[in-house]
């Protein structure tokens, strides 16, 4: 099996007052023609500037996917794109996709007998109630026969499969490797090989890419999604869609007062990190659907990890000797979990403490294969203010500013925990169960963020449901524009990137087999 260095990591993304009223339009024409609203209490007349079977707000991942599978079933395609390229934050993943069951599991791991029902099991677990289990088990049912649909690309050769690192929460039967790396994926920014290889196959097939095109309104007539509303850098046009709409543009990402309401922890990502997401990520899909009643899903989570050591991405690399302390100088995390789930304890921390938290090792744990710094790096981080050095853990807690009795303590305990037992009798730790001994170092975790969880609610269709649980008319979303098949953390690499191409590719299929509504 091919080895995932750490550094190459990745799997690879305002609210209004109220429900806004969308004024209904006109019954259309067969060709892009003014007509009059008959049966609605405000008449409107409208004029088509282009029409397609299917449009589809946003061009990443979701959406490319979607323009695929629709194209490839008949339809006629037309997608939005806001910005100047496609591609959005998928191009910045990794392009990573966890599937099980699938040949290529079985020829490059040891987990031959793993199916999609011990994969829901553990994305469910991992959910911690807070899930749509029909979707869940939707998705991993279907990620086996998206690995191949993948491979259908040219571009697209399965190459390596590996696995995220564990949740202590989750029954060790549950876990496989799962993440399947394609060649020239794995790293930061290879997404873009999967982007841009559906960009192309779109383009080819006619599909008509409008970039630089922002969605801006949802347009309806009588509880029917019938076209979008957008603004191109010249003007407004509005975009007739015969059998329906797709919204793939992403979750509240880049949007910090959106984020303040409806994902806290991104708030916090977006106060005191770094979003790698494209700056289009604005919840302009949420906002859209809101609009015309569309009901939310999601718990306020995040994809959260560290940026500079790359901690706990994937299960080719154990964790260094280490401990992450809060304020008041006490572990509280499993430091080898999932970096998401590391991450969310992180945040909780600091909001409950108000103040940083910290990754504490010594000397020796420069040695260790885990070790993102060597004895010559470490020096220049010190001397860039990345790292803080101490000889003693006083020295230390002090330039933490956390408590230095308890830092003593804290490092105490684990060293007598470790050296005694060689286990974690307290998170469940599994790698790295070394002592740590002076001199002493402390890193401050710094979130570097992908995108936040929340969504439109969705049922296994990818039809958009309302504040009631009943489908909208002719409105289908999916990947980060969905919310409900991700729960309160994030569960590892390779999930989203499987959840824009399935979700894609059913929303694409599902909007393709309507019949136009004119």
């Amino acid at each position: 099996m091919k080895k995932i260095s750490r550094r190459n990591f990745l799997h690879s993304s305002a609210v209004a007052a109220g429900v806004a009223a969308v004024s209904t339009l006109a019954a259309c024409s067969s060709t892009a023609s003014s007509t009059t609203a008959s049966s609605s209490s405000t008449s409107e007349t409208t004029s088509w500037d282009y029409e397609a079977d299917a449009v589809i707000v946003g061009g990443g991942g979701t959406g490319l996917a979607a323009g695929r599978a629709a194209v490839d079933a008949g339809a006629s395609v037309i997608i939005l794109e806001k910005a100047g390229i496609t591609g959005g934050t998928t191009t910045f993943s990794g392009g990573v996709m966890q599937a099980a069951g699938t040949s290529y599991q079985k020829e490059l791991t040891s987990f031959g007998s793993d199916t999609p029902a011990n994969h829901a099991n553990e994305w469910i677990a991992e959910g911690e109630g807070y899930v749509d289990e029909e979707l869940v088990k939707a998705l991993a049912e279907g990620a086996p026969a998206i690995i191949d649909w993948e491979a259908e690309l040219p571009e697209i050769k399965w190459v390596s499969v590996y696995g995220h690192c564990h949740v202590p929460t989750v029954p060790r039967e549950l876990e496989a490797d799962r993440i399947h790396v394609y060649e020239g994926g794995g790293a930061a920014g290879q997404g873009g090989v999967l982007t841009s290889a559906l960009a192309n196959y779109c383009k080819e097939k006619g599909v008509n890419i409008m970039t630089n095109t922002a969605a801006t309104r949802l347009i309806t007539e009588n509880g029917e999604v019938i076209g979008v509303e957008a603004e191109t850098e010249e003007k407004v046009i509005r975009v007739k869609a015969k059998k329906g709409v797709i919204l793939a543009a992403a979750s509240v990402d880049q949007n910090k007062e959106m984020a303040k309401r409806l994902a806290p922890q991104q708030y916090w990502a977006l106060e005191n990190g770094t979003c790698m997401c494209v700056a289009g990520n604005t919840g302009d899909g949420l906002r859209m659907g809101m609009e015309i009643g569309a009901d939310l899903y999601g718990q306020g989570g995040t994809i959260d990890f560290c940026g500079t050591t790359g901690n706990a991405t994937n299960n080719t690399i154990p964790t260094m000797p280490c401990i992450i302390v809060n304020k008041a100088g006490q572990r509280f995390v499993c430091e080898d979990a999932t970096y998401a789930y590391q991450y969310r304890a992180i945040f909780q921390q600091e909001k409950q403490l108000g103040g940083k938290t910290y990754m504490v090792f010594g000397q020796e744990a420069l040695s260790d294969p885990g070790a993102i710094w060597t004895a010559e790096t470490v020096a220049d981080a010190v001397a860039a203010g990345t790292l803080l050095s101490a000889d003693t853990l006083e020295e230390l807690a002090a330039a933490m500013d956390c408590d230095a009795a308890n830092l003593a303590a804290s490092v105490a305990s684990w060293n007598e925990m470790v050296s005694a037992t060689g286990e974690d009798r307290v998170f469940g730790r599994r790698t790295g169960l070394n002592t740590i001994t002076g001199p002493f170092y402390a890193m401050m975790n710094v979130p570097c963020n992908l995108g936040s969880i929340v969504g439109l609610r969705i049922n296994a269709n990818c039809q958009v449901l309302d504040v009631n649980g009943q489908p909208i008319s002719r409105l289908y979303a999916g990947g980060m524009n969905a919310g409900g098949w991700i729960g309160p953390y994030y569960p590892g690499s390779g999930t989203a990137i499987i959840g824009t191409q399935y979700h894609g590719k059913v929303c694409g299929e599902q909007v393709a087999a309507l019949t136009a509504w004119c």
